[in-house]
């Protein structure tokens, strides 16, 4: 993940970030869902999991930064490679939703779900004679995609017709497992399952996260800031994070962080404040209209939880994707 506008590199500018962090899409009148039996596919240990409505995200005018900022490359690169297996991502994907996990020697693992119209059948034939290894694991074939230059093997499969999935080839095997013994999966994850009923339907991209990926966003995005000795307490009290957002006339975004009781909480929201006005005094000179913006945001605490929310007209969201985004991991 790049960094955001340098002057977010700073104390302050972190939880400016963190409001933002999920990229903008124009939402239809009824956002599309994550329904139950595709988040059961999912591991319980996950420690971030992301959702895309692809169908409504190709219908903003933003839609290439928008795919190029938030969709992990690992995916951007399958899209690349499936035309080859008879896949096309424009014409067959409706949404997509993944999953990070840590893995215990400090890297990470990605596990995905595209939900679409495909037809299995021809892409196990177009994988066979481009003599792609497979295996039969929980009734399902699954074909190697080569690996990483770390050696993390990935894998494609079907866990039925309407769902693709891809990731790393241990992550692939267990998902196929748990579609066939119908284990509940995410589901049974008791941080972030909960917070899914807070963002599933109401906008076209959103992104749950526990506290290490919550953390792990912010030194991604602002490592200067990361790196100061105050913000090691605030990420240590944090709990998970949630961040969604819409887009009518203008865009709405908002990210709520739970902390470990009201009192970090109250710390939480006066860093943020402080963040919002840092951030809007740099941008005053180039950008007084953005300056403005960021002036307006609102920041509130409810018990244990910190509401960040901003207002962005259609001018001031396009120079935001123009300039700002992240891309992710």
């Amino acid at each position: 993940m790049t960094k955001l506008h340098p002057n977010l590199a700073r104390w302050g500018g972190l939880l400016l970030a963190l409001a933002i962090l999920v990229p903008f899409a124009s939402p239809p009148a009824h956002a599309q869902s994550l329904p139950d039996s595709t988040l059961a596919l999912f591991p319980p240990e996950a420690g971030e999991l992301a959702f895309a409505d692809l169908h409504t995200l190709r219908q903003s005018p933003h839609y290439k930064i928008i795919h190029d900022s938030y969709i992990p490359p690992q995916l951007r690169q399958l899209e690349s490679q499936a035309l080859a297996l008879g896949i096309d991502f424009e014409a067959q994907a409706q949404q997509l939703s993944w999953a990070n996990l840590a893995t215990p020697s400090g890297g990470f693992e990605l596990i995905s779900v595209t939900e679409g119209n495909f037809v299995p059948s021809t892409v196990a034939d177009r994988a066979r004679a481009l003599r792609l290894p497979s295996a039969e694991v929980a009734g399902k074939t699954l074909f190697s995609m080569g690996q990483n230059t770390e050696g993390l093997a990935f894998a494609i499969a079907f866990a039925d017709s309407s769902k693709l999935v891809f990731g790393a080839r241990d992550q692939v095997e267990a998902l196929l497992t748990r579609a066939s013994t119908g284990t509940p999966g995410f589901l049974q994850n008791q941080v972030l399952a909960p917070l899914i009923l807070e963002v599933n339907g109401r906008g076209s991209v959103w992104a749950v996260m526990d506290q290490r990926f919550a953390a792990l966003e912010i030194r991604n995005i602002a490592p200067d800031a990361a790196n100061r000795p105050e913000a090691q307490t605030l990420f240590s009290n944090l709990r998970a994070a949630v961040a969604r957002a819409s887009l009518g006339s203008d865009l709405s975004s908002s990210a709520s962080f739970l902390c470990t009781d009201a009192s970090q909480a109250s710390l939480l929201a006066a860093v943020a404040q402080a963040g919002f006005a840092l951030y809007a005094t740099a941008e005053a000179n180039q950008n007084p209209d953005m300056a403005a913006a960021l002036h307006a945001a609102v920041v509130q605490q409810q018990g244990d939880r910190v509401e960040l929310s901003l207002t962005l007209t259609q001018s001031q969201v396009s120079t935001l994707l123009a300039h700002s985004l992240p891309t992710t991991r």
